[in-house]
């Protein structure tokens, strides 16, 4: 019926039983979009936690939008006490979108680390060194 007080009770209490998924429920599923999506709430609500933008950078690169990436690590790159695995990241990201010289300047920024060797070798490769 049009009117009835009971289904509107039975609504809240639907509710109140969801919760919010975590980030790591997201990351399991594959689900980056999702993860983004919750990423930027928390950031806009200012619920932001230390590695944040890290976890933004991930999934805007398992989501093949680069360009976000590469802004979020820059951003990352500019702040103090910047985690060093950033400037690998940002090294694969400039990869990426093509920009090799670029890739080559932040992957010798970075540790030294498989990653950075595999990323070397493929630029040895494009740069026909």
């Amino acid at each position: 019926p049009a009117v009835g007080g009971e289904a509107g009770q039975n609504d809240k209490k639907k509710k109140k039983g969801k919760k919010i998924p975590k980030l790591e429920e997201y990351l399991l599923q594959k689900d980056y979009t999702g993860a983004i999506t919750l990423l930027e709430f928390k950031r806009h609500v200012g619920e932001k936690e230390d590695d944040t933008d890290l976890w933004i950078g991930y999934c805007a690169f398992h989501l093949g939008d680069y360009k976000r990436v590469m802004e979020e690590y820059l951003t990352l790159t500019e702040r103090e006490g910047c985690h060093p695995d950033v400037w690998v990241n940002l090294a694969c990201t400039y990869f990426f979108l093509g920009m090799y010289k670029e890739a080559e300047e932040s992957a010798f920024k970075a540790p030294k680390s498989r990653l950075q060797n595999r990323l070397l070798f493929h630029l040895a490769h494009k740069f026909s060194d």
